[in-house]
């Protein structure tokens, strides 16, 4: 019924995309601070906070609460509050800032090794590991409702955002003086229109790699109705200007490198297909989205790329089984590079 209710939103939400002509890299998420279309970059409001005594770097993207989004200017996502105890982890605010239960270990080195196919991958070793307490969606004592606030950096610096031993490995840049961190972002399609989003964190190890998350075991305890479907192609075209899927990621683009300043132009992206955005003109209306999406697969080899949810549902996808974080940034310019 949720699925149901998703497509159901989208449909009406891409007349209103159609009514009228989107500017390049409209903002979704309120809080954004400048998106970079050549890059594929995004500037976001940077925060401090702790866990295990130390000190901890974060960005909030949803709430559950509308009171909350609305003061944080972040995305009301309601059907956070769904999410169960068990896929989040509890914090409280000390002197304004929010210390954490858990938190992600950024010194493991990230590790990607195609196959002679391309994917699965020969190897695939997460960047960031979370402790065993650690989710980016956090219960905070008194206050209501649930944060998408995922930890992206840890310690006092300097910040390694070459090969990100302290950071998350979508982090460039972090200002700790503006309180501002500069993201790579991924792209994708919603109802045949570009899209622009993060994935910080991921239930399974693979995909953390692939989207250079954060592996969070916790997500994997999430209830189902806390989630909305993302569109994976496994084989689609590996052309230049129409590449899609795990397959030309892997082959067709430096995925293995670590991502930086330099070379983010450079970076790809599966080009995954969202189900579901928040309607912009009503940013705080109760609806259906949610940043938590469980993963649908297809694996049959596509000639052409798929830019809606309709079409690749038509095509029987099959549940991955497991869950990324992929707050939504902005929609995108067709007419930019990389699209």
């Amino acid at each position: 019924m949720k699925y149901l209710i998703a497509a159901l939103a989208a449909a009406l939400f891409s007349l209103s995309l159609g009514a009228h002509a989107r500017a390049a890299s409209e903002k979704i998420l309120p809080s954004t601070i400048s998106v970079n279309t050549t890059n594929h970059t995004a500037v976001l409001p940077l925060y401090r906070g702790s866990a295990h005594g130390k000190t901890v770097w974060y960005i909030v993207t949803d709430a559950s609460n509308a009171a909350t989004a609305r003061r944080l200017h972040v995305i009301y996502s309601p059907s956070l509050a769904a999410i169960g105890t068990a896929a989040t982890q509890s914090a409280r605010r000390v002197g304004g800032r929010l210390v954490f239960s858990g938190a992600p270990n950024f010194a493991p080195r990230r590790v990607f090794v195609p196959s002679a196919a391309g994917f699965p991958p020969s190897v695939a070793k997460p960047g960031g590991i979370a402790d065993a307490a650690y989710s980016p969606f956090v219960r905070v004592k008194g206050e209501p409702g649930i944060l998408n606030a995922p930890i992206l950096a840890t310690g006092n610096g300097p910040f390694d955002v070459l090969h990100h031993r302290n950071t998350e490995d979508r982090v460039l840049a972090i200002d700790t003086k503006k309180m501002t961190v500069t993201l790579t972002l991924a792209r994708g399609f919603f109802n045949g229109k570009p899209i622009y989003y993060i994935s910080p964190d991921a239930s399974n190890p693979v995909a953390a790699t692939v989207e250079r998350a954060t592996y969070v075991p916790r997500l994997a305890k999430a209830q189902a109705a806390a989630t909305i479907p993302i569109g994976v192609v496994a084989d689609g075209p590996t052309g230049a200007a129409d590449g899609q899927g795990l397959k030309y990621l892997t082959l067709h683009t430096p995925l293995r490198a670590d991502a930086t300043l330099a070379n983010a132009a450079q970076l790809s992206a599966p080009f995954n297909i969202l189900s579901l955005v928040p309607d912009v003109a009503h940013l705080y209306t109760n609806n259906a989205y949610s940043p938590l999406w469980g993963v649908q697969v297809v694996g049959a080899a596509q000639k052409k790329r798929i830019t809606s949810y309709g079409a690749f549902a038509a095509l029987s996808p099959k549940p991955a089984g497991f869950f990324v974080n992929c707050p939504v940034i902005a929609f995108g310019d067709s007419t930019a590079a990389g699209y």
